[in-house]
């Protein structure tokens, strides 16, 4: 992560480069699984600052990575933010995002982001399905479950 950060400080200083959504996006992921979610902010901030394109990719791995800090509902906020700046959900983000929910007993918000993931249109993939089958098998209410999806 050092390397990383003073890499990407280094060229940020070239005149020739300019760092772009995915550079910023990939050091946010660094960040992000080394725990280091304050520096994360910080390269989000300067991203915003810099008026680069913020996409759906960038928000679900902020998201992923403020719910793994703990902080779910900094991950609720960011979902929000993601929303209010007409940043579409992909199938990808939907499913994170209920992984953040169902893990944090937040059952009844996560099945209105299911039901809204399937009213836009966006079918569920494996990766989906998985969360769901692991949130029935850790909650021990398969049939409660079932009868509100």
């Amino acid at each position: 992560m050092e390397k990383a950060w003073l890499f990407f400080s280094w060229a940020s200083k070239l005149k020739r480069f300019k760092h772009d959504q995915f550079t910023c996006t990939t050091m946010l992921d660094i960040f992000g699984e080394a725990g280091r979610i304050e520096s994360m902010k910080y390269v989000f901030k300067k991203m915003q600052e810099m008026g680069l394109k913020i996409d759906v990719v960038t928000y679900t791995s902020i998201l992923n990575w403020v719910s793994k800090s703990g902080d779910v509902d900094g991950a609720v906020e960011i979902w929000k933010e993601m929303r209010e700046n007409r940043c579409f959900p992909t199938v990808v983000s939907y499913t994170a995002y209920l992984k953040v929910l169902l893990d944090n007993k937040r059952v009844k918000e996560g099945i209105g982001v299911y039901k809204e993931m399937l009213e836009s249109g966006i079918s569920p993939n494996c990766h989906t399905y998985t969360v769901l089958m692991e949130h029935l098998v850790v909650s021990g209410k398969y049939q409660e479950t079932l009868d509100n999806f």
